[in-house]
C-alpha cells in the first residue's frame, strides 16, 4: 500500500499593522496635543540687544522663525497660529533690554536648549481658546500671576476637598452612616470634576519632556 502524506499546515503568524500606519498613527496623535515653551531672556545693562539677537539667531541654526519688535498680543497670537500649522511645538523666546521687547516664534519638533534663561515655561495647549490668554499674559508681562477666575475655581476645589476630609472624619467618629458619606463624596467628587472641565484649556509646568 502506498503511502501518501497527508496535508502539512504551517501555523501563520498574526497580521501586524505595516510600521508606516504605526507611525503615522503616532504622528497624528501627537499633532493633537500643542505645546508652547515660553522663554525669557534679559539682558545685561552693557549688552546690546541686536548683538545678542545675532546670538540667538545662531542657536536656531536652520530652523524658520518669526521675529516681532514690541509686539502687541494680536500680532504675537496671529503669528503662533500660523506657525502651530508647521510643529505641534512652538518656542516663543522673548529678548528683552527693559525698554525693548523682541520675540522670536520658533516652531521646532527637536528641542531647543538655552543658556542664561532668565524664565523657562511649558504649556500643553488643551484648547486652541486658551492661546489667546497666554499671549495676553505674555504681552502684559503677568505670566506669573494667576487670573481671578482661576483662583475662585482652585479655592472652591480645595473647600471641596476640606469637606470630603470631615466628611470621612465624621463617619469614623459615627456622627454620619456610610450610606451619607457616600453621598457626600459622589458629591464633591462630581463638582470638583465639573470644576476641572471649566478650568483654562492648558497646563502648566516649568519643564519639558
Amino acid at each position: 500500500m502506498t503511502f501518501v502524506p497527508g496535508p502539512i499546515i504551517i501555523p501563520r503568524k498574526p497580521k501586524e499593522k505595516p510600521e508606516g500606519k504605526r507611525e503615522v498613527t503616532k504622528n497624528v496623535s501627537q499633532k493633537r496635543e500643542k505645546k508652547l515653551v515660553y522663554v525669557l531672556i534679559k539682558l545685561k545693562p552693557e549688552q546690546m540687544i541686536s548683538e545678542k539677537a545675532k546670538e540667538l539667531e545662531g542657536l536656531f541654526g536652520e530652523k524658520s522663525f518669526n521675529r516681532v519688535v514690541n509686539p502687541d498680543e494680536y500680532t504675537l497670537l496671529m503669528n503662533a497660529q500660523n506657525l502651530f500649522s508647521k510643529s505641534n511645538r512652538l518656542y516663543v523666546v522673548e529678548l528683552t533690554d527693559g525698554m525693548n521687547r523682541w520675540f522670536y516664534l520658533v516652531p521646532s519638533e527637536e528641542r531647543i536648549k538655552f543658556k542664561n534663561k532668565d524664565k523657562y515655561m511649558v504649556f500643553l495647549i488643551k484648547k486652541d481658546s486658551a492661546l489667546e490668554e497666554i499671549f495676553k499674559k505674555i504681552a502684559e508681562g503677568k505670566l506669573d500671576k494667576k487670573g481671578t477666575f482661576e483662583l475662585v475655581v482652585t479655592a472652591v476645589q480645595v473647600a471641596l476637598g476640606v469637606l470630603a476630609l470631615v466628611a470621612g472624619y465624621m463617619a469614623l467618629e459615627n456622627v454620619v452612616d456610610l450610606s451619607q458619606l457616600s453621598n457626600i463624596v459622589t458629591f464633591v467628587l462630581f463638582f470638583i470634576f465639573a470644576l476641572q472641565s471649566i478650568k483654562k484649556g492648558y497646563k502648566k509646568r516649568s519643564w519639558e519632556d
